[in-house]
């Protein structure tokens, strides 16, 4: 009926299947009367000489880098505008000398920036459907003379290796490698939201070359801790260079990843209310490539008897009672100690067609199951998550 047509069509659209001029001294200007004054004039000139040389080289890999810098950090921190149409980050990334500004997903759950290529493959659907990174016109292109390839919603994407300026948050990194994407492995469609993928994963390097991450380090950011914030109609910032302390409330507590290619910790529980869904070393995942939480069917299904979440035809999102929400208990999640909650009011999403109001529930399980739980976009906005690039570690709190 109504309720599964609009499932569908919200399904379809939220949940998706989860990238210098030389100064010259006139020598002629040296006039010397005697030997000894035109040797000691000629040392003079040297010296000047190769001082300048020396500022030059200091202004181009220090000074220039500084300003580029202070355009948009203050206080040593980078905060960068984004999006959240329908919970997926969303930023503007501007490459290349002809300032190409293309949408970008900013996503924790991979380490490589790509874009599509103007050369890539018209006869995949993704390819019609975006905007291109064009090289012939930028000045700045450098071709890497490299191949790179990536998996982006269990999808190969390949291409080539560019070197080009970009410029993320009115910053601009100079020589910064990214990848071209060309082709896939099979054909797909993905958000229309986006065009490419700016990866926050926790690898200092990627397939593509240095991440992000390492060259706003190297360009001189102080510490690349970063965080998404939210405010009013569905915007934000990702702010990189520190914890933004007036975002949450009470304590925060930090957790070490368990592994270095994504940034997963282990819980100490996960609890529906007082029904416990994991009991111990519950390894969860915190990635913005994904929109909703998932969790292991066993236990998703425990939730969903709790719930009494009924199916849709079609799709795994499930319905719940509306009138029940304010009633559902908290998501709890326990780490070292210390208890966050997530409310229903957080992890059920509310929408009307006319006069009628449906309830989704935004927790889910995936049909290749998986063993942790993954929290999406959905996650953070009742917690405060900080992600720490050079300590390997997850903060978190409860946002204010």
């Amino acid at each position: 009926g109504i309720n599964a047509e609009y499932g569908k069509q919200w399904y379809q659209r939220r949940v998706r299947e989860a990238v210098v001029s030389t100064q010259s001294t006139d020598k002629s200007n040296f006039l010397s009367v005697s030997v000894a004054s035109f040797r000691f004039e000629t040392f003079i000139f040297w010296t000047v000489d190769k001082m300048q040389k020396f500022l030059l080289l200091n202004i181009v890999l220090f000074v220039i880098p500084a300003i580029c810098l202070s355009r948009s950090v203050k206080g040593g921190t980078l905060r960068i505008p984004v999006s959240y149409s329908h919970l997926t980050p969303v930023t503007i990334l501007s490459l290349g000398t002809d300032e190409t500004n293309l949408r970008v997903l900013l996503n924790t759950a991979s380490s490589e920036v790509w874009v599509p290529s103007v050369d890539c493959n018209q006869e995949l659907i993704w390819c019609r459907q975006h905007r291109h990174y064009n090289y012939r016109d930028s000045r700045s292109y450098v071709d890497s003379d490299r191949n790179f390839t990536t998996l982006f919603l269990d999808h190969i994407i390949s291409g080539r290796v560019s070197t080009d300026q970009i410029d993320v948050g009115d910053m601009i990194i100079p020589n910064f490698q990214f990848g071209e994407a060309i082709s896939s492995d099979r054909d797909f469609t993905y958000s229309d939201q986006f065009s490419g993928v700016l990866g926050l994963g926790p690898k200092k390097v990627s397939t593509t070359g240095t991440t992000l991450l390492t060259r706003l380090l190297e360009v001189g950011l102080d510490d690349a801790v970063f965080s998404f914030t939210f405010s009013v109609n569905d915007s934000g910032s990702l702010w990189i260079g520190g914890v933004q302390h007036d975002s949450y409330t009470g304590n925060m507590v930090w957790s070490t990843t368990v592994s270095q290619e994504r940034w997963q910790i282990k819980v100490a529980g996960i609890n529906m209310g007082h029904h416990t869904l994991c009991s111990s070393d519950c390894v969860t995942e915190f990635n913005t490539e994904i929109e909703v939480i998932v969790g292991p069917s066993e236990q998703v299904d425990q939730l969903y008897k709790l719930l009494d979440a009924r199916e849709i035809a079609g799709v795994t999102i499930r319905s719940v009672d509306c009138n029940k929400v304010d009633s559902f208990p908290d998501l709890t999640f326990t780490v070292k100690g210390q208890k966050l909650n997530i409310a229903s009011k957080d992890y059920v999403e509310r929408s009307k067609v006319g006069s009628t109001e449906f309830c989704f529930l935004m927790i889910t399980s995936v049909e290749e199951d998986v063993n942790r739980w993954i929290m999406g976009t959905l996650a953070h906005k009742p917690l405060y998550v900080v992600y720490d690039f050079g300590r390997y570690q997850v903060g978190l709190a409860e946002a204010v």
